[in-house]
């Protein structure tokens, strides 16, 4: 029997009454976000991190003892908070947590309410702390300076700050900045009173002190980072290039253009201070910069074993097994003797094949590293550490070379990611937390004064040139001296 025409007309507004409720929900209100735990909320998260944790972390195989001391930590943790916890309370006591592992590729985000920041930037400059607004520029111009937050010095807020870095990242500056900004966290773990206003003690070239005080906002945006990339010319032959997605380099014509002409200068300085991504696109252009191709791995790799992983988790990083390849016998000793059953078997990664690039004979690079240099911009400053016409600047990088692994805490919603693999240089020893050292270290967390960089490396190339002119005046020589003696 055919539907008449009644039974379609039914149909009909039956599947737009469905259409009309589903986008219905979108004019429904957000639920609110939850502002507090309580034990037995925040004893399920602690369980399920834990878990997580002795499943897929790789860092953890790396310290037998660590599992105990987090454990304790844990059971610290709810005798402390036998009510409840705040959200935000609760996401600092998790990282403070992670930081046990030593993992640079931990990410935690902040799915709790905004909590109160500090309504200003800080930068350091020597001895001295800069108190900038939003549009990095002094909040007075005759006293840029800051000494005291609430009556505090500085140097204390530092150190309240480091209880929330890992040991080995607790005299950096630029690891205790994101921390010194969360005002309201600080005051807590202080055992201050929270309250809307804060008190700046700011200072000048006199010395004497000003007291100022401001409302607490809830979030301050400073000046953005610069976007995916950038060039522009120093010098008559010296060339920048700024790169933050090492993803795109691969995918963009256009971007690749970029590159080419810059590395057609005698010298490219290359920012990869805040770089990351995946794609080897970038090492395939720089490898024109080193002498010759090795046949050894650029470096090896394992990943945290577990019954859901497939043999090939470390292929999208560049990694195949290792029985294709053919290590000299003392690296091959080197991996021999770690053995590890929590991970996997020995994976390498192939130095990649060069892509065509005009680099001058003598061209050099200058490679911007720091701490935010992540992922495969850790490879490109590890293969550049090596190569004679390379030289490193900046700061040391943390060595965040894994492949991550993500899970969400059910009760408070805390998404976090670890390091499930771990990456080894090219003798086998340990990369991943150690990090690769610059050639000559200057701080990254300010902008670079791109004159004064040019200073310190001009010298060094009016060597080069220098002994270029030398050698080619005595091969000028040498055959003069042939023909006069034919």
């Amino acid at each position: 029997m055919k539907p008449g025409f009644r039974e379609v007309v039914s149909c009909f507004i039956l599947l737009l009454l469905i259409s009309s409720l589903q986008l219905g929900r979108f004019l429904l209100p957000e639920p609110p976000k939850k502002e507090q735990l309580s034990q037995r909320q925040m004893k399920a998260d602690l369980t399920v991190l834990l878990k997580q944790l002795q499943q897929h972390s790789a860092f953890m195989v790396l310290d037998p003892d660590i599992e105990s001391r987090l454990e304790k930590r844990l059971q610290r943790l709810k005798q402390e908070y036998r009510d409840s916890i705040a959200i935000n309370r609760f996401t600092a006591e998790v990282n403070k947590l992670l930081g046990e592992l030593k993992d640079p590729g931990i990410r935690l985000s902040q799915a709790a309410l905004p909590s109160g920041v500090l309504p200003l930037r800080l930068r350091p400059m020597e001895d001295k702390w800069l108190a900038l607004n939003d549009r990095d520029e002094p909040l007075q111009s005759d006293t840029p300076f800051i000494s005291h937050i609430d009556g505090l010095p500085i140097s204390h807020w530092q150190k309240i700050a480091n209880r929330f870095l890992p040991p080995e990242q607790q005299n950096s500056v630029q690891m205790q900045m994101p921390w010194l900004q969360q005002l309201d966290l600080l005051r807590r773990e202080m055992g201050l009173r929270v309250k809307e206003e804060v008190l700046l003690t700011l200072y000048g070239a006199d010395l004497q002190p000003q007291n100022i005080e401001m409302k607490v906002p809830l979030q301050f945006r400073s000046a953005p980072l610069s976007i995916l990339a950038s060039w522009q010319q120093l010098a008559p032959d010296t060339a920048l290039f700024s790169l933050t997605d090492l993803n795109a380099i691969e995918t963009d014509p256009q971007l690749q253009q970029d590159l080419l002409r810059a590395m057609s200068n005698h010298t490219l300085v290359l920012d990869l201070r805040h770089a990351r991504g995946f794609s080897d696109s970038l090492l395939q252009f720089l490898g024109n910069y080193h002498n010759g191709l090795s046949s050894q791995p650029l470096g090896y790799g394992r990943y945290r074993r577990s019954p859901q992983l497939r043999r090939d988790f470390l292929r999208p990083l560049h990694f195949e097994p290792l029985a294709q390849f053919a290590p000299f016998p003392p690296v091959r000793a080197a991996l021999d003797n770690q053995p590890l059953p929590s991970l996997s078997n020995w994976y390498a990664r192939p130095i990649p094949k060069l892509a065509a690039a005009p680099v001058p004979d003598s061209g050099r690079l200058v490679l911007l590293i720091g701490p935010d240099c992540r992922q495969e911009c850790e490879w490109i400053a590890y293969a550049a550490k090596r190569w004679r016409r390379a030289l490193l600047v900046g700061e040391p990088t943390r060595g965040d070379l894994g492949r991550l692994h993500h899970f969400t805490l059910p009760a408070s919603g805390l998404q976090l990611s670890i390091s499930a693999s771990l990456g080894y240089d090219g003798y086998g020893q340990l990369l991943s937390g150690i990090g690769t050292e610059p050639d000559l270290q200057l701080p990254t967390d300010e902008p670079l004064q791109w004159q004064g960089l040019l200073s310190l490396i001009s010298p060094e190339q009016s060597l080069q040139h220098s002994a270029e002119g030398q050698s080619k005046n005595t091969q000028a020589e040498d055959s003069q001296a042939e023909k006069d003696q034919q």
